[in-house]
């Protein structure tokens, strides 16, 4: 199963793509690669109750809530919200401790990720320097579709050198190919609950992936949002 594990909609204050947006895409990406769904991981934003099994009832397309967190170490890719999550933390708040949360967001029973550790971040560097100033860390964004090839390989070189599980995603911010269509992670198992997703990340098989290009003349182009 691949899953884009680090998209945003306009949701995002820097961002003006929507999830059906980004489903037409898949739908038409799909009849030349397999591809399944995407996790939106909006900055420092959740919304409890978000209704996304329609789009798999609709178009066969899984849809996930995350959110990508601001730490003051970078940002951080966090799954598994729940209410004790959203008891204990201000998820709209700019500067966590990147050094503790992991750890805590792990005791609470979700999964943190530093997303891109090697731009706008600190958390590859400090970890390179010493693994146990980050507590809890365990998996880390591998390839990141706005990355470039170094950022990237320092975050693989990191995976390989520690041991970590490795994630990848798009961290697509418009409904364009060369933003969407880019990074992911493939999956043994089939995932079809937040629940399953974070059983996935703890225990489960997966890799990350780059995704193979196909002519863009293919795809749909999307229409203008307005903000």
């Amino acid at each position: 199963m691949i899953l884009d594990m680090h998209v945003h909609t306009v949701a995002s204050d820097d961002s003006t793509a929507t999830i059906t947006g980004y489903i037409d895409l898949m739908l038409a990406y799909r009849q030349f690669h397999p591809f399944d769904g995407f996790v939106l991981t909006e900055h420092r934003t959740y919304t409890p109750g978000l209704e996304l099994q329609q789009y798999w009832d609709e178009h066969g397309v899984r849809v996930f809530q995350g959110i990508e967190m601001d730490t003051n170490l970078g940002h951080l890719l966090v799954y598994g919200i729940n209410e004790r999550v959203l008891e204990r933390f201000d998820l709209t708040k700019r500067m966590h401790d990147g050094r503790r949360i992991i750890a805590e967001l792990e005791q609470l029973g979700a999964v943190a990720v530093p997303s891109h550790p090697f731009r706008e971040s600190v958390f590859g560097q400090i970890i390179e320097r010493n693994r146990d100033e980050v507590a809890g860390i365990h998996i880390l964004e591998r390839y990141n579709g706005q990355n470039n090839e170094q950022q990237n390989a320092r975050a693989e070189a990191l995976c390989t050198q520690h041991g970590f599980r490795a994630l990848g995603g798009s961290d697509a911010h418009y409904m364009d190919p060369s933003w969407f269509l880019t990074c992911a992670t493939a999956f043994e198992d089939t995932i079809t609950s937040t629940a399953e997703l974070v059983e996935a990340l703890h225990y489960g098989r997966y890799a990350p992936v780059t995704l193979p290009a196909v002519d863009p003349a293919c795809l749909p182009v999307p229409p203008p949002v307005l903000r």
